[in-house]
């Protein structure tokens, strides 16, 4: 089958952005700090795979802490806690509030704040033309789509209500999906290509103003309880200057043009320093589904 000239040209020019937007912030995640540099871990499906995004709020940092700061690019949630915990990257923004194990060798420096407080929510969504589905226990059997297997989040707050209600959260859907960023959720349950999926508030309600059509395809069914958001950790061996001027820089960015614009654009209000009694929630959920 032979592939349309117009095609071909799109995907050149998506192959020429995507490289050029390595090039533009991208550090290998094996490579040695250079000329004193600040690197930071970063999942990919945490800003959504928005590089453009990502490269501007490396430029904002390095302009900031008047150092260079590379940004490296995991594709798998955990591997940002690897890299932090062997003292690849100096700093992360992950998805995952590190286990007890790390915990003495990674230190909680920021978490953002989403309608003026550091929590989240998740939503419970099913394709618009599911009249039907009014609670999770509804869905047993069902395709289930998540963004990852993240241990602070969704994904976390969907087993532990299911154990709560006595089912088994490994066998409770017929199959999970994984589709890597809330976006694509949203679009595996608007395309019905999972019965339901959970996606965070934050990003659903961007999305219904980016793309109303999206969203306008799915339906809420519920609202998840609170749980803490994302935060920014360091490393151990960063020093407490460098740990200082980030944390300064981040809960700058509210005040400042250039950052309130980028902090609009990820859809927070801002950055606080983060507090371990917020994460209570989550260690309660992870002791009762086993130490996850």
């Amino acid at each position: 089958m032979k592939m349309s000239f117009r095609r071909i040209t799109c995907r050149l020019r998506r192959l020429l952005w995507l490289c050029a937007a390595v090039l533009f912030f991208y550090t290998p995640a094996g490579a040695a700090p250079v000329n004193e540099s600040i690197r930071i871990g970063l999942p990919d499906t945490l800003l959504h795979q928005q590089y453009t995004l990502i490269a501007e709020l490396r430029q904002y940092l390095t302009n900031r802490l008047k150092r260079q700061v590379d940004i490296v690019i995991h594709r798998k949630p955990d591997e940002t806690t690897v890299q932090l915990d062997t003292e690849k990257v100096d700093f992360a923004w992950v998805t995952d509030y590190p286990n007890a194990h790390v915990k003495n060798r990674i230190r909680l420096l920021a978490s953002p704040l989403y309608k003026g407080q550091p929590f989240f929510t998740s939503y419970l969504i099913v394709p618009k033309y599911n009249h039907a589905t009014s609670s999770l226990l509804q869905l047993k059997g069902a395709v289930f789509a998540f963004t990852d297997a993240s241990q602070n989040g969704s994904y976390l707050d969907v087993r532990y209500q299911l154990l709560m209600a006595g089912e088994d959260p490994d066998r409770f859907f017929n199959k999970v999906l994984f589709a890597r960023s809330h976006r694509e959720v949203v679009k595996a349950v608007a395309l019905g290509l999972a019965h339901a999926g959970e996606v965070d508030s934050m990003v659903w309600d961007a999305l219904s103003v980016a793309t109303p059509g999206l969203t306008a395809q799915t339906r809420i069914v519920a609202r998840s309880h609170v749980y803490a958001a994302p935060p920014w950790v360091a490393s151990a061996h960063v020093s407490q200057n460098d740990f200082n001027e980030l944390q300064r820089a981040l809960i700058g960015m509210a005040t400042d043009p250039k950052g309130n614009e980028l902090l609009k654009r990820i859809g927070i209000d801002g950055f606080v320093p983060g507090d371990e009694n917020a994460f209570e929630r989550i260690n309660k959920m992870r002791h009762a589904l086993g130490g996850e």
